[in-house]
Protein backbone atom coordinates (compact mmCIF):
# COMPACT_ATOMS: atom_id res chain seq x y z
CA UNK A 1 0.00 0.00 0.00
CA UNK A 2 2.80 2.31 1.01
CA UNK A 3 4.29 1.52 -2.78
CA UNK A 4 0.70 2.72 -4.30
CA UNK A 5 1.07 6.20 -2.25
CA UNK A 6 4.89 7.23 -3.18
CA UNK A 7 4.30 6.07 -6.86
CA UNK A 8 0.78 8.19 -6.99
CA UNK A 9 3.05 11.70 -5.70
CA UNK A 10 5.98 10.60 -7.67
CA UNK A 11 3.71 10.84 -10.83
CA UNK A 12 1.89 13.47 -9.95
CA UNK A 13 5.08 15.73 -8.85
CA UNK A 14 6.55 14.81 -12.75
CA UNK A 15 2.93 15.76 -14.53
CA UNK A 16 3.96 18.96 -12.40
CA UNK A 17 7.61 18.87 -13.35
CA UNK A 18 6.72 18.63 -17.05
CA UNK A 19 3.88 20.90 -17.01
CA UNK A 20 5.97 23.99 -15.33
CA UNK A 21 8.54 22.93 -17.97
CA UNK A 22 6.06 23.22 -21.17
CA UNK A 23 4.68 26.84 -19.83
CA UNK A 24 8.32 27.91 -19.06
CA UNK A 25 9.04 27.39 -23.20
CA UNK A 26 5.50 28.84 -23.81
CA UNK A 27 6.07 31.97 -21.58
CA UNK A 28 9.70 32.39 -23.43
CA UNK A 29 9.00 31.67 -26.54
CA UNK A 30 5.90 34.26 -26.73
CA UNK A 31 7.69 37.32 -24.94
CA UNK A 32 10.77 37.01 -27.06
CA UNK A 33 8.65 36.55 -29.91
CA UNK A 34 7.08 39.89 -28.76
CA UNK A 35 10.14 41.77 -27.71
CA UNK A 36 11.59 41.28 -31.34
CA UNK A 37 8.41 42.64 -32.58
CA UNK A 38 8.65 45.79 -30.51
CA UNK A 39 12.25 45.71 -31.25
CA UNK A 40 12.86 45.86 -27.67
CA UNK A 41 16.91 45.21 -27.24
CA UNK A 42 18.17 42.41 -25.13
CA UNK A 43 14.71 39.86 -26.44
CA UNK A 44 16.99 36.96 -25.12
CA UNK A 45 16.08 38.24 -21.52
CA UNK A 46 12.86 36.37 -22.06
CA UNK A 47 14.41 33.34 -21.29
CA UNK A 48 15.36 34.25 -18.14
CA UNK A 49 12.66 33.29 -15.41
CA UNK A 50 12.69 36.68 -13.05
CA UNK A 51 13.86 38.63 -16.23
CA UNK A 52 10.31 37.59 -17.87
CA UNK A 53 8.81 40.15 -15.91
CA UNK A 54 11.18 43.01 -16.74
CA UNK A 55 10.09 41.98 -20.39
CA UNK A 56 6.32 42.19 -19.62
CA UNK A 57 7.16 45.66 -18.53
CA UNK A 58 9.38 46.50 -21.36
CA UNK A 59 6.19 45.66 -23.33
CA UNK A 60 3.85 46.92 -21.89
CA UNK A 61 5.56 50.06 -21.72
CA UNK A 62 3.40 51.94 -18.40
CA UNK A 63 0.74 50.48 -15.63
CA UNK A 64 -2.11 52.27 -14.46
CA UNK A 65 -3.72 50.91 -11.25
CA UNK A 66 -6.86 53.49 -10.95
CA UNK A 67 -5.39 57.25 -11.31
CA UNK A 68 -1.89 56.43 -10.12
CA UNK A 69 0.84 55.71 -12.77
CA UNK A 70 3.55 52.98 -11.85
CA UNK A 71 6.81 54.13 -12.47
CA UNK A 72 9.68 52.19 -14.61
CA UNK A 73 6.98 48.71 -14.30
CA UNK A 74 9.77 46.89 -16.01
CA UNK A 75 11.70 47.65 -12.63
CA UNK A 76 8.49 47.47 -10.56
CA UNK A 77 7.73 43.63 -11.79
CA UNK A 78 10.32 41.75 -10.95
CA UNK A 79 11.39 43.84 -7.74
CA UNK A 80 8.01 42.81 -6.51
CA UNK A 81 8.98 39.05 -7.10
CA UNK A 82 12.22 39.41 -5.23
CA UNK A 83 10.42 41.51 -2.49
CA UNK A 84 7.36 38.63 -2.05
CA UNK A 85 10.09 36.03 -1.86
CA UNK A 86 12.48 38.11 0.62
CA UNK A 87 9.58 39.66 3.13
CA UNK A 88 6.75 37.01 1.78
CA UNK A 89 7.32 35.21 5.81
CA UNK A 90 7.10 38.55 7.53
CA UNK A 91 3.78 38.66 9.63
CA UNK A 92 1.73 41.93 8.31
CA UNK A 93 4.40 43.28 5.82
CA UNK A 94 4.82 39.93 3.55
CA UNK A 95 0.73 39.84 3.51
CA UNK A 96 1.44 43.40 2.14
CA UNK A 97 4.29 42.57 -0.08
CA UNK A 98 1.85 39.65 -1.62
CA UNK A 99 -1.37 40.93 -2.32
CA UNK A 100 0.52 44.00 -3.76
CA UNK A 101 2.55 42.44 -6.20
CA UNK A 102 -0.60 40.08 -7.15
CA UNK A 103 -2.37 43.14 -7.82
CA UNK A 104 0.57 45.13 -9.87
CA UNK A 105 0.53 41.44 -11.99
CA UNK A 106 -2.91 40.86 -12.46
CA UNK A 107 -2.75 44.24 -13.30
CA UNK A 108 0.01 43.96 -16.28
CA UNK A 109 -1.06 40.83 -17.27
CA UNK A 110 -4.49 42.65 -18.33
CA UNK A 111 -2.32 45.51 -19.74
CA UNK A 112 -1.27 43.27 -21.95
CA UNK A 113 -3.60 41.45 -23.23
CA UNK A 114 -5.26 44.76 -23.57
CA UNK A 115 -2.90 45.52 -26.22
CA UNK A 116 -2.62 42.34 -27.98
CA UNK A 117 -6.45 41.27 -27.82
CA UNK A 118 -8.32 43.89 -26.06
CA UNK A 119 -11.89 42.07 -27.28
CA UNK A 120 -10.75 38.88 -25.23
CA UNK A 121 -8.37 40.39 -22.51
CA UNK A 122 -11.08 40.03 -19.90
CA UNK A 123 -11.71 36.76 -20.61
CA UNK A 124 -7.55 35.58 -20.73
CA UNK A 125 -7.70 37.73 -17.87
CA UNK A 126 -10.63 35.21 -15.67
CA UNK A 127 -8.76 32.01 -17.04
CA UNK A 128 -5.57 32.90 -16.22
CA UNK A 129 -6.59 33.49 -12.89
CA UNK A 130 -8.46 30.50 -12.44
CA UNK A 131 -6.09 28.33 -14.18
CA UNK A 132 -2.65 30.09 -13.38
CA UNK A 133 -0.95 27.72 -16.42
CA UNK A 134 -3.12 29.41 -19.03
CA UNK A 135 -1.18 32.49 -18.97
CA UNK A 136 1.45 31.29 -20.20
CA UNK A 137 -0.64 29.45 -23.29
CA UNK A 138 -2.61 32.74 -24.10
CA UNK A 139 1.25 34.94 -24.60
CA UNK A 140 2.19 32.32 -26.85
CA UNK A 141 -1.08 32.61 -29.10
CA UNK A 142 -0.81 36.18 -29.02
CA UNK A 143 3.12 36.18 -29.82
CA UNK A 144 2.51 36.86 -33.32
CA UNK A 145 -0.33 39.95 -33.05
CA UNK A 146 0.30 43.32 -33.59
CA UNK A 147 -0.13 45.19 -30.64
CA UNK A 148 -3.94 47.44 -30.59
CA UNK A 149 -2.75 50.08 -28.43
Amino acid sequence: MEYAFYAFWGALAIIFLLLGIVTYVLAAVGLYTMAKNKRLENAWLAWIPLIQLYIIGKIIGHLEIGTYDVPRVELVLPGLAIAVVVLGAVPLVGTLVVVTALIVSIMALYRLYTIYRPDQAVFFLVISILIPFMGPVFIFIMRHDMPLA
